[in-house]
């Protein structure tokens, strides 16, 4: 009795899941047009070209080694990365940063005008002049982590189009 109220309260809570569109964070269904594309970088070794990379291998998405124009193409532009002053220490050095990562990416699918997309994101970041070489280091993984975001968002906005 209470092994069939256990399975069916299973089989209940993956049906109630299933149907209301949850999902795994970090998988995304992307359109058939984009199951097989070419992915490009106006920088050679650019950081957020390979986490894209990885998020679309993880999503099963076939990566053309060049450039076919009878599939689509994902090409991640320049990131660019700045600074502003938020907060000052009584001596006038500066205390607290926001960080400000700018992405921008273009879409181009067969047939198609190419689609533009960009976005920013924004860490707030505290300096202490007595500790640079720690700050630095956690100023990079705050860096790489916005990449990770990017990333992700980048996959997300790529499941909307059509």
């Amino acid at each position: 009795m209470i092994k069939s109220v256990f399975l069916f309260m299973t089989l209940s809570l993956a049906l109630l899941s299933s149907s209301c569109g949850f999902k795994l964070k970090g998988h995304y269904y992307l359109p058939d047009s984009l199951q097989t594309l070419y992915l490009t970088s106006t920088k050679k070794f650019s950081p957020l070209a390979k986490q894209v990379k990885l998020r679309l291998s993880q999503n099963k998405v076939n990566l053309l080694p060049k450039f076919n124009p009878d599939y689509a193409e994902l090409k991640i532009l320049p990131e660019a990365f700045q600074r502003r002053t938020l907060s000052l220490f009584p001596n006038g050095q500066v205390a607290e940063y926001e960080l400000i990562y700018q992405v921008k990416f273009e879409v181009r699918l067969p047939n198609k005008p190419t689609q533009h997309f960009a976005f920013e994101l924004n860490r707030e970041f505290q300096d202490d002049p007595n500790n640079a070489l720690g700050k630095e280091r956690e100023r990079e993984l705050i860096l790489s982590e916005l990449r990770v975001l990017a990333s992700d968002r980048i996959m997300s906005q790529l499941n909307g189009i059509q």
